[in-house]
């Protein structure tokens, strides 16, 4: 070794600046200290001990790596040669620590400090803390984190204090603190003496931070400790839990990318980014080692032991559907006492601290690049840098609940400039009582956000919710809940019209409910905040989104209040623009013919936007209107209906001069005809007057050659003229107060055609009703080649009265009767066991009514049926009618309703 030392003497160390909170390196001199260690001395801390769960014999191949066995040799051996405190700082060691650090960008060296060293401090750190001397840990926005900074104690649960070792603090003796940043210093400017290391640049550090995890499960959720530039080049953690277990918590989670899809232990480590890392949040690291089960899809190489106390847990398949993402490797390295941890601060080590149970003790340094740090706090924030981080930490606000479950709600502090004093805003108000599973928490000040976790499987039909209003209260119906129903008082100046729900899909599944209150004034003249500011902290890792996420948290929207009785005030949601389509591309559109539910739709109808990074947010009045287009375009892609329309446009049909200027009028070919029979002012003609939602259709489907031509045709729409108006380049409209066997009349017999028929009632509403479609029905099934889509509200009315009428004409079924995946979300309850009345979701028992809730499709008469069986039109209108009454009686009867 380089040591010949006499013992208990001491030069040479770093210097520091007085005050400062950092350490200047520029005239330490490492080689000439003499460092003392008790001749003929063991390391008492080298008795074995095990992490964690015994190893089975593997089938897969695990990266060839001795390096955690290599280490325990050299302090083994420089402990039988009496120098067992210092081990780390023998030539060999120090080249072995760097070529970890410089390859694995981390490196655990057990042994740093002796048990007394270790115990000492941790009694000087937990004395500081239980005077009062460490706050909770908070998380701070861009580069300096100077201007506004806040805690979440789900997110980071930890109580920190900055330290030198100088301070004169009531109740703490600092005696051990100064030695243990001694020492660090000390094996890093070593390090940085080191062929090709990267810590040849570093020129200070921080102060020490001095941290305690207080139990109850507290955590620090996964983030990078340099993500935008701020200087940080290396961490040092050093653990001080002299008798940690296995299951008190507290470990150190490492998460690393490896660069190469093949042989993934092979390849060697790189920057991980947040799509790469997404396989990590789809892994459940507690299931032990053999037990996989589900996620063995994504597991490459199962748990290993490392090094005593250090485990990696997995290493994770990269590919995803381009070859776009990393392997990922968990390592686990439980906080031993002693134990000195180091690594690189940027994006190469992405790391959490894992549930703490009982109190887990640490110090943490960070040393700084030169030129980064000065580049990071050369200039202070300007105005509108101020504002974009106030917007950023918003965001990142947001991303922790909806990732990480936060029930707690976050305290956010600011000051107006590096040296001003923090002050809070302000804006703390009270949330309103809930279930003790839920959790309820404001976002962005004005809106309280209600969280109810659900259990697995559950979906959005599941889910419902509504306002009583004369008592203000929120009515959550929910599986979980007791008797699945929840009441929830709103809060002071809640605006019960603007109420929006989610299903949150991520970490867990839980239905999230926001209603918009109004603001809280902030005080003029906030008060000053009394605890003293510590240096920056990191800001969370937030990783970057990606297009169309597999767990997409926010995409399964339902919506909630209200019937179909819009007015002009109604709130309908914007939907984000779709780029136009290059000339010579191929037709774009959303693959919907297998959907299960609105999911399918959305996740991909925002990444066409290019807005895959934003969540969502439908008003309940969006999803039900929603439902007309987004089915029609469901129907379109059915294999009955689509090969029905695609027999007429291979046919190329010149465009007729009625239908010159409608669809696409550059295809110079018929478009699709699409008749919305009895369409209604206040529904489909609603949409098309104040919405631009009838647009999805061609853009939720693949345009057809010649575009589409929606007309909107009926005794109930409302209509001055019937001239066509252009919705898009590829789709036009047209709104015509008459019959649909008068308008079908003037269709060309060669173009191609399509009737659609929304919730017409014609089967639940009895003999007269039926009477009245028949003979419109009756023209559409003549026309073989015209595929007719209907949807139906209920199932024990509506649906099984237009089965019955359509069985009687003698109709041939191209889509089976089924459940509408894109069905409105307002379900109306009717007479029978429940209680009548309008809510988001029905009660079992209760019988109900949701516009689309269900769908069919038919094209022409069956073999030997209606016409060709001898059946005259007027006869045929007889049996449609026969039959909905027979049907409407039948419902009367399941409802408890009395026949007239």
């Amino acid at each position: 070794g380089r040591w010949g030392a006499s013992q208990g003497q001491t030069s040479g160390s770093p210097q520091r600046r007085s005050g400062s909170g950092s350490a200047d390196f520029a005239d330490a001199s490492p080689r000439r200290l003499v460092l003392g260690a008790s001749a003929g001395r063991t390391d008492p801390d080298l008795a074995p001990r095990a992490m964690g769960r015994k190893q089975k014999a593997m089938e897969v191949r695990h990266p060839s790596s001795d390096v955690g066995d290599k280490l325990f040799f050299l302090r083994t051996k420089y402990s039988l040669l009496g120098k067992a405190e210092w081990w780390w700082l023998m030539d060999d060691s120090l080249a072995e620590i760097n070529a970890r650090l410089e390859s694995e960008h981390f490196v655990v060296i057990d042994g740093f400090l002796t048990g007394a060293h270790t115990r000492s401090l941790r009694d000087e750190i937990r004395d500081a803390h239980e005077h009062g001397h460490l706050a909770p840990g908070v998380l701070a926005g861009g580069k300096a984190g100077d201007s506004t900074q806040y805690t979440m104690r789900d997110v980071r649960g930890d109580h920190v204090g900055w330290f030198d070792g100088t301070e004169r603090l009531e109740g703490v003796e600092w005696d051990t603190l100064p030695i243990a940043m001694k020492r660090a210093d000390t094996l890093v400017n070593q390090l940085g003496a080191q062929p090709r290391s990267e810590l040849a640049t570093v020129s200070s550090r921080s102060k020490a931070m001095c941290t305690v995890y207080p139990g109850d499960d507290a955590r620090y959720v996964r983030h990078v400790d340099n993500p935008d530039g701020n200087g940080r080049l290396l961490t040092a953690l050093l653990y001080l839990n002299p008798e940690w277990e296995e299951g008190n918590g507290g470990e150190l989670r490492v998460f690393r990318c490896l660069s190469g899809s093949g042989e993934a232990a092979a390849a060697g480590f790189v920057d991980c980014d947040g799509k790469s890392l997404e396989s990590a949040d789809r892994f459940d690291t507690r299931v032990k080692s053999g037990d996989l089960g589900a996620t063995d899809e994504i597991v490459a190489v199962d748990a290993r032991d490392v090094a005593e106390g250090v485990r990696d847990v997995a290493t994770l398949r990269g590919g995803g559907e381009n070859g776009e993402t990393k392997p990922v490797r968990l390592t686990d390295v439980a906080p031993l006492g002693g134990r000195l941890v180091l690594f690189k601060s940027d994006a190469r080590v992405p790391h959490e601290v894992l549930a703490a149970r009982v109190p887990r003790y640490a110090v943490t340094l960070w040393y700084f690049d030169k030129s980064e740090v000065t580049a990071a706090r050369a200039a202070p924030l300007s105005e509108a840098e101020r504002e974009e981080q106030e917007e950023k930490i918003a965001r990142e606000i947001k991303f922790m609940r909806l990732k990480h479950g936060v029930t707690s709600e976050p305290e956010v502090r600011i000051r107006d400039s590096q040296e001003g004093e923090w002050r809070d805003t302000g804006t703390t108000r009270p949330t309103p009582d809930v279930p003790g599973q839920c959790s309820a928490a404001w976002e962005d000040g004005d809106v309280i956000a209600i969280t109810v976790p659900l259990p697995a499987g559950t979906c959005a039909a599941d889910c419902g919710v509504e306002v009583d209003t004369s008592s203000s209260t929120l009515i959550i119906e929910a599986p979980g809940l007791e008797r699945d129903v929840a009441g929830v008082n709103l809060p002071e100046g809640a605006d019960e019209d603007s109420i929006a729900v989610k299903l949150s899909k991520k970490p867990t599944r839980a239905l999230v409910v926001r209603v918009r209150c109004e603001p809280l004034a902030v005080p003029p003249t906030p008060t000053p905040h009394t605890v003293e500011s510590p240096p920056p902290e990191p800001a969370p890792d937030l990783p970057p989104r990606t297009s169309v996420p597999a767990t997409s948290a926010a995409k399964d929207c339902v919506g909630v209040g209200g019937t179909l009785s819009w007015s002009s005030s109604t709130d309908f949601s914007t939907l984000p623009s779709v780029p136009p389509r290059e000339p010579g591309t191929a037709p774009r559109g959303i693959d919907l013919r297998d959907a299960s539910d609105w999911e399918d739709f959305i996740q991909t109808r925002w990444a066409l936007a290019g807005k895959d990074d934003e969540q969502p947010v439908l008003t309940p009045h969006a999803l039900d209107g929603l439902s007309f287009p987004v089915t029609l375009a469901w129907s379109l892609q059915q294999p009955g209906v689509s090969e029905a329309l695609a027999e007429k446009t291979r046919k190329k049909t010149r465009t007729d001069a009625t239908f010159a200027n409608l669809g696409d009028e550059t295809a110079g070919t018929t478009p699709v005809v699409v008749v919305i029979a009895g369409a209604s002012s206040f529904t489909e003609q609603h949409l098309l007057d104040r919405t631009r939602y009838w647009e999805e259709v061609t853009v939720a489907a693949p345009q057809p050659a010649g575009g589409v031509h929606l007309a909107f045709v009926g005794p109930d729409v409302a209509s001055a003229s019937a001239a066509a108006r252009r919705l898009s380049p590829t789709i036009t409209a047209s709104v015509h107060r008459e019959t649909v066997r008068d308008y079908t009349a003037r269709v060309p017999n060669d173009a191609p055609l399509m009737i659609v028929g929304f919730n017409t009632g014609m089967g639940g509403g009895g003999g007269a009703l039926a009477r009245g479609w028949a003979p419109d029905l009756v023209e559409t099934l003549r026309r073989t080649d015209a595929p007719a889509v209907f949807t139906a509200a209920n199932d024990y009315a509506d649906l099984r009265g237009e089965l019955a009428v359509f069985k009687a004409l003698g109709a041939r079924f191209i889509v089976n009767p089924r459940t509408n995946p894109f069905r409105a979300f307002t379900h109306t309850i009717g007479e029978g066991e429940g209680e009548p009345g309008v809510r988001s979701a029905p009660r079992e028992g209760e019988k109900w009514s949701c516009a689309n809730a269900f769908v069919y499709a038919v094209r022409g008469f069956a073999e030997g049926k209606g016409p060709s069986a001898g059946l005259t039109d007027e006869q045929l209108c007889t049996l449609a009618a026969k039959a909905a009454e027979r049907a409407a009686g039948a419902a009367w009867d399941a409802l408890g309703m009395r026949r007239s």
